[in-house]
């Protein structure tokens, strides 16, 4: 039997919004790439291209979208 307060899994049985599983997953991606910054360059477990991709592509992508806010612009945005 796996102890619950150890183990941390993707999946969790509660209910919640799509989002939160992707700011869930953004966090995790933060951690990832601050780790691996702080390892020497032959103890890494990622390439530098993976490093440089999470780190200036995918993760302010991730963050932009997160972010965004929905509300209309303008009266033509409302409206359409």
């Amino acid at each position: 039997m796996v102890n619950p307060t150890t183990e941390m899994y993707h999946y969790r049985p509660v209910q919640e919004y799509e989002s939160t599983k992707v700011e869930r997953a953004l966090n995790i991606l933060k951690g990832v790439v601050e780790r691996e910054r702080k390892r020497y360059i032959m103890d890494t477990h990622l390439t530098p291209s993976m490093i440089d991709l999470l780190e200036h592509e995918i993760i302010p992508q991730l963050d932009n979208e997160l972010d965004c806010d929905p509300t209309p612009q303008t009266a033509y945005d409302f409206f359409h």
